[in-house]
């Protein structure tokens, strides 16, 4: 293969990093949703690999750009952050308007999915499609994505 196909050691590290947290989330939605049926299944652990994505990857994303920037910084996630960062550099320095919103993203987001994943292991009422919820959470992440 050409020189172009060649994966980095940093690229490899952050593809096993959210490899490794789709795992965890998809095991730990199943392990939350056992005796449900398959649809209760499959949304806990998109919300498990969801909350896990934004606690454990944006969370410090927010610490890092806060204590100094993610250019400087050295770690696992440091160097996730650094590949994305190679698409659009606002992700190395401090970015006030990305980093607000992943501030949001964390806060809003990360909540919303740990109390949804409450309300569908307890069977809460508001677990439901008709309320804002689930939507929140899709309309947040698809604006992020923008």
């Amino acid at each position: 293969m050409g020189a172009g196909w060649e994966l980095g050691a940093a690229a490899g590290r952050s593809l096993l990093l959210c490899a490794a947290l789709l795992l965890a989330g998809c095991a730990l939605g199943l392990r939350l949703g056992r005796g449900r049926g398959a649809a209760d299944r499959g949304v806990l652990a998109w919300l498990c690999y969801d909350a896990l994505v934004h606690f454990a990857l944006e969370g410090p994303f927010v610490y890092l750009s806060f204590v100094g920037n993610i250019a400087d910084s050295k770690g696992l996630i440091a160097s996730l952050w650094k590949e994305y960062g190679k698409a659009d550099a606002r992700w190395l320095y401090f970015d006030p308007t990305i980093v607000s919103l992943e501030i949001l993203t964390v806060v809003l987001d990360g909540s919303l999915a740990l109390v949804l994943i409450y309300a569908i292991v307890k069977e809460k009422y508001y677990r439901l499609s008709q309320h804002f919820m689930p939507y929140e959470i899709e309309v947040c992440g698809i604006q992020k994505a923008l």
